[in-house]
């Protein structure tokens, strides 16, 4: 069809730039350089640029086509941006929309609203002319190509809505003659010897009419033998060797990401293939030009948005084949198409061959320098090693020397060719040279890793990268250099490399976030040389006040387990794609052994897929799976949760959905798994595995079971496939297993579910999708676990279920749950959906004995101070997940490395979060070791104890509530929630109990009333700070005194005891029930110096003062002392610390004046005690010594047997009494 006229918008954009597109934009474009089709960022339409770049990739100038008031854009859709040099190259046209930026997508609206163009830039970089293509072509669809033969008429390619739209349209230099061609889906497009060629969609290269049609629908005619397929760039090359017209073609196959060349037969009937160039995603834009000799590089553009060049050495009866080359990458935005820039006037012939070459070898490098040629644009320089019947090595100077490096040893010829708008010279001179051989090292060619600005842990900086070194002149002769490609990363000086005797270090220390290309070069003694590339990124140092060791390789850490000390395993809960270096993990799951300073593993290792049944594709089909929605087996285990018993491993996946809740078979996993080695000889090893956990779980839970309604849970609800199934789904109901123990028995698995939250013991069951009394964490025991993993699976139903636990974390869920070797529990707790720093949407730490209720309450749970906010959202975008190296006691504390999911991070300042970065050593995960201090305690002490109360002095290390309760001595321990409500551990209200306001270290009473008399009791004691946990608990014995006494013979002969100032009573010092009381012959060894004792001795045990006061003791004789009578004591003193006898200080006893009685004081704690400890017992062996012989008139009265004391003073007998040894007088 042809449209007669224009409408009036389409004259007046054809008016607006015939009098504005005449200036110039910049300077001229300079022959043999190449111009792309730049699409750069914003919404609707996007702009327009021409990017110059010399062949070499480096960018010389950006013509912006989008401005002023006729300005051309592009759309979002990839398949744009076709430019061509015309045929004569003079010019380039360039296709688009004549509309502003932003606004709509332009290729979604009418052609009316949105007129498809194509823009006519001469050599000088000046638009010419803007043609719009009227109302109908390619309307609510996409202009994709445009091409001319002489800047004249223009053809354009596309796609419309309907066959009217389609096709390939025309428009004459002055706007007019607007006609359809062709009515199919078209791509590429070209003019080639006169004859207009397009790439009809899904079919191969079509002669479109004859020459070069410019009104009516023309007759597409395939070219013979092209293969069919999806082309966009097209180029055409008359190449020598064939026949005399376009000979060769080259086309960008966008299916499948290669450059494909076909050769025309000699007798012009039909076109050959001839080789490919693959390894380029999707392949969009192309340009090609002879350079001489056979010789042809090409240029072309992908999806990546990148630019790449690569060469034909094969001329017209060559095959294609080898690598492109990236080149340049976008300053903004992406490629699209890429031409040639065009000429002021096409040369008349081509250059000349340089003169005057020279090579000078040094090594495995040649340096190669010519005489310039007048008009050359630049010069091709090749390498041979069989007299060019191949080439070996390409490259482009743009001045008139190059330098080529690592060189494999050989002979060489080396040939340069110069070019110029039209082409390469005819002729090449050449030179012969030699290369001799490099220093080897075992640093591989391409390799990655990272580091962090600042960060004294980083062992790239401290450390370092090491490697070896070889050569035939002697290892210690090569001389290590780097160098970066980013100085605001890593500034040159930030690079220290060495090398001692073959053992070559380099240390990185980064100063700015980003990436940066280190370029490690090792030269001999000879000059030989050769490069390896280190791709490097340095994060920030996040998290202020964090010292973390960063684990490189996997940033999605999921769980830990520690094998040694110098051993722990990782394992990540994603299945990266393969690493763009090379050299790491391909996809699938894995642990991965890291050593204590963290970097890159010591030893990944893989899970092996096909023993854990991963990637089966009847996977979904299996009888007996339910709930299933849009269900796939991707090979992702999901590696959530994991423990180790003994050198056994069990590894749990989550169970869950995908993020869009649709159902992933190979994350319903709980394998076994056995452990070898450590260090770098870690060796895990799959066996067996079971696939039917979640089935289980939903089967249980369908079912009443433990005193609790069919589908209490809600576990069939939630662990549904559909859009409402996420795993994190903020009504806290969706499905994911996190944590993983055994019990304290070690008899069942705990599992621990991130999601869903369940009800508290006794409320209301929960409902599908809601977050209504969602308030609790679950455990559900797995009782049969080591019996379930299997070669194949194992069989549906095979798993036993124990009564389910629920946990306070304050509304969180559980993402860890680890075990210490004395049973003690640490918990991660965090949201069910996303965290935000907010409680309950933030990560919280908690301690646990493992205890529960009989209604299935946890207890003894206690929130511990551990700092998780600071390594978690919103300070980093990291997930706490693991839990390393832990506390031996968690009353005590002590340090507990936390292991974090960093998969979400942008680490680098580019907007890629890091489980999507290129290279594996990029990601990292966060192991941080955290404080866990030690809980607050309580000291308990008996004031008094009679036969129904007790008064019990507690003394608190920080203030706050505390409460105490008196329990029965074989009383089961209640729990710190238990003490606190005045409960026994049966939820019972305590026989007593007694509730005070604390102050630090300050002494508070207790008072417990109502004892049964003939009841032994304990108290009890938690105290709960204003914030923080509670305490560890208190336990004190109270004992109840015993009423004891001794009497020497019939009369008033007994022993007494004060507080020092004459009191005696049930809150004062008192004789202990297990005194010995009076001796007549002691066990003791004789007293010295002939001394002996006329009374026996007084043994006896004090309680019930106050630690370290003074008791004094009145000792009944049952004659008068003689005057020359001393007062001794038998233990150990600060001086001698063995058992003596001693003689006390005359300050410290006094004889009453009849000497019928003696008192004497005793400290506790001081001489006299023979514990020697400040401990409120006192315990004393005490003689009265007279002369062997006796003075006149004296008399020795015999000591009767002992009898016991009528009313008796009390014996204090506190905790502990029957480890206080009885010494007999």
């Amino acid at each position: 069809m042809r449209a007669s006229t224009l409408d009036w918008r389409h004259k007046a954009i054809a008016t607006a730039c015939l009098a504005l597109c005449g200036a110039a934009w910049s300077a001229p474009f300079t022959p043999g350089n190449l111009v792309a089709y730049r699409v750069g960022t914003g919404t609707g339409a996007l702009p327009v640029f021409l990017d110059e770049y010399r062949v070499d990739g480096t960018l010389v100038q950006s013509l912006p086509l989008s401005g002023g008031a006729t300005p051309l854009t592009a759309s979002s859709k990839g398949s744009e941006g076709l430019l061509n040099r015309s045929d004569n190259g003079l010019c380039l046209v360039v296709p688009g929309y004549a509309v502003a930026t932003g606004g709509t997508e332009p290729n979604g609206v009418t052609a009316a609203a949105a007129p498809r163009a194509v823009a006519v830039v001469g050599f000088d970089a000046d638009v010419k002319s803007l043609r719009p293509l009227g109302t109908t072509a390619f309307s609510k669809d996409t202009i994709r190509g445009a091409a001319s033969s002489d800047c004249g008429a223009v053809w354009a390619s596309g796609k419309g809505t309907a066959t009217a739209n389609n096709g390939i349209w025309h428009v004459a230099a002055d706007g007019t003659g607007i006609s359809q061609l062709n009515s199919s889906n078209v791509q590429g497009l070209a003019v080639a010897g006169g004859q207009l060629i397009a790439a009809i969609n899904g079919g191969s290269l079509n002669q479109i009419g004859t020459n070069l049609p410019t009104t009516g629908i023309q007759t597409a005619l395939p070219l013979a033998g092209l293969t069919p397929s999806t082309y966009r760039g097209i180029a055409f090359l008359q190449l020598d060797g064939g026949p005399a017209l376009a000979n060769t073609v080259y086309v960008a196959d966008n299916d499948t990401g290669a450059i494909r060349k076909f050769r025309l037969s000699m007798d012009g009937t039909s076109w050959q293939p001839a080789g490919s160039i693959a390894g380029l995603s999707k392949v969009h834009g192309l340009a090609a030009f002879d350079t001489g000799g056979g010789n042809v590089m090409l240029m072309a553009t992908d999806t990546t948005g990148r630019l790449y060049r690569a060469f034909d050495h094969g001329g017209y009866a060559g095959t294609l084949s080898g690598t492109a080359e990236s080149i340049a990458a976008p300053q903004d935005g992406v490629f699209y198409g890429v031409a040639w820039a065009p000429l002021e006037t096409v040369p008349a012939t081509v250059p000349p061959a340089p003169s005057n070459l020279a090579a000078t070898p040094a090594g495995n490098r040649v340096t190669a320098a010519w005489d310039a040629v007048p008009g050359a644009a630049y010069y091709v320089v090749e390498l041979s090693q069989d007299s060019f019947a191949s080439v070996a090595s390409t490259a482009v100077a743009l001045g008139n020397s190059q330098a080529l490096e690592g060189l494999q040893p050989g002979s060489y010829t080396l040939r340069v060719r110069a070019v110029n708008g039209l082409g390469g010279s005819t002729a090449a001179v050449s030179v012969p040279f030699m290369a001799s051989a490099p220093p080897t090292a075992s640093l591989p060619e391409l390799t990655a890793f990272s580091g962090v600005v600042g960060d004294a842990n980083d062992p790239l900086a401290s450390a370092g990268i090491g490697f070896t070194v070889q050569d035939a002149g002697g290892a210690g002769g090569v001389q290590v250099t780097a160098r970066s490609s980013n100085q605001a990363v890593v500034a040159d000086a930030g690079l220290a490399a060495s090398n001692q005797a073959g053992n070559a270090v380099l240390r990185i220390t980064p100063t700015g976030v980003g990436y940066a290309d280190i370029t490690v070069t090792l030269t001999n003694a000879g000059g030989a040389s050769v490069s390896r590339t280190i791709k490097y990124a340095a994060s920030a140092n996040t998290a202020a006040n964090t010292s973390p060791r960063w684990l490189a390789g996997r940033s999605d850490a999921s769980t830990a387990i520690v094998i040694d000390a110098a051993t722990m395993l990782v394992g990540d809960d994603e299945a990266p794609a393969q690493d763009a270096s090379g050299n790491a993990l391909p996809a699938g799951n894995s642990f991965s052994a890291y050593g204590p300073a963290g970097g890159l593993p010591i030893k990944p290792l893989m899970l092996d897929r096909t023993a854990l049944g991963l990637a089966d594709a009847a996977a979904c089909a299996a009888p007996g799976l339910t709930g299933l929605d849009s269900c796939k087996s991707d090979e992702e285990m999901d590696i959530e949760a994991s423990f180790a018993l003994g050198s056994r491993v069990y590894v749990a996946g989550s169970h869950s959905n995908n993020k869009s809740g649709k159902s992933r078979t190979d994350r319903w996993r709980l394998a076994a798994m056995d452990v070898t080695g450590s260090g770098a000889s870690t060796a895990l090893t799959a066996s067996g595995y079971y696939r039917w956990l979640r089935e289980d779980l939903r089967s249980w839970d369908a079912a009443a079971h433990d005193g609790l309604a069919a589908h209490y849970l809600g576990l069939v609800a939630s662990s549904d496939g559909g859009a409402t199934k996420a795993p994190e789904a903020e009504t806290m109901s969706g499905f994911s297993i996190e944590g993983m123990s055994t019990s304290p028995d070690d008899s069942a698995a705990w599992l621990g579910f991130r999601a869903p939250l369940v009800p508290a013991p006794g409320a209301p069951a929960v409902t599908a999708d809601d977050a209504t009394g969602r308030t609790h964490a679950l455990i559900v025991p797995v009782t049969n676990f080591a019996a379930l993993p299997a070669a194949d699976g194992g069989s549906k139903g095979s798993a036993s279920m124990g009564p389910p636990i629920r946990l306070d974390l304050g509304g969180r869920g559980i993402r860890e749950i680890r075990k210490n070797a004395a049973g003690e529990y640490l918990i991660i707790a965090g949201p069910s959906a996303s965290a935000t720093g907010t409680a309950p949407r933030n990560f919280q730490l908690y301690s646990w004995d493992g205890r529960v209720n009989g209604a299935g309450l946890a207890l003894n749970l206690r929130p511990r101070a551990a700092d998780l906010a600071a390594i978690t959202a919103p300070h980093t975008a990291c997930s706490a997940e693991g839990i390393g190296a832990m506390p031996a006691s968690l009353d005590a504390g002590g340090s507990v490395d936390i292991l974090s999911d960093c998969g979400d991070a942008d680490f680098y300042g580019d907007g890629t979060v890091a489980k999507d970065l290129p290279h594996a050593a990029w990601k990292k995960a966060r192991l941080d070791s955290l404080a866990v201090p030690a809980l607050s305690t309580v000291a308990l002490s008996a004031q008094a104890v009679d036969q129904t109360s007790a008064v019990v002095q507690a003394t608190p290390s920080v203030g706050g509530s505390l409460r105490a309760v008196a329990l029965p001595a074989n009383a089961p321990v209640p729990s710190w929630e238990q003490v606190m409500a005045g409960l026994d551990a049966a939820g019972l209200p305590a026989p007593a109990s007694n509730t005070v306001s604390t102050a630090a270290n300050t002494a508070a009473t207790l008072s417990f009333t109502g004892l049964d008399p003939a009841v032994s009791y304990r108290a009890h004691a938690v105290n709960l700070p204003a914030s923080g946990t509670a305490s560890a608990p208190a336990v004190l014995a109270l004992s109840k005194p015993v009423p004891i006494g001794t009497q020497i013979g019939t009369g008033s002969n007994t022993a007494g005891v004060s507080n020092g100032t004459g009191n005696v009573g049930a809150d004062q010092w008192q004789f202990a029930s297990n005194s010995a009381g009076f001796q007549p012959a002691p066990s003791q060894s004789p007293l010295p110096g002939g001394l002996r004792m006329p009374y026996g001795s007084l043994s006896f045990v004090l309680m019930g003062g106050t630690p370290g006061s003074m008791a004094t003791i009145r000792m009944d004789l049952p004659e008068a002392a003689p005057a020359q009578a001393t007062l001794w004591k038998y233990g150990p003193t600060a001086a001698t610390p063995t058992a003596h006898w001693y003689e006390l200080a005359a300050s410290a006893y006094r004889f009453a004046p009849d000497r019928r009685s003696v008192s004497f004081d005793i400290t506790d704690g001081q001489t006299g005690d023979s514990d020697l400890n400040v401990n409120g017992v006192i315990v004393d062996p005490v003689a009265v010594a007279a002369p062997a012989a006796l003075p006149p008139g004296a008399m020795a009265t015999p000591v009767p047997g002992l009898s016991t004391l009528a009313q008796a003073l009390l014996a204090l007998a506190l905790g502990g009494m029957a480890a206080l040894r009885r010494r007999r007088g």
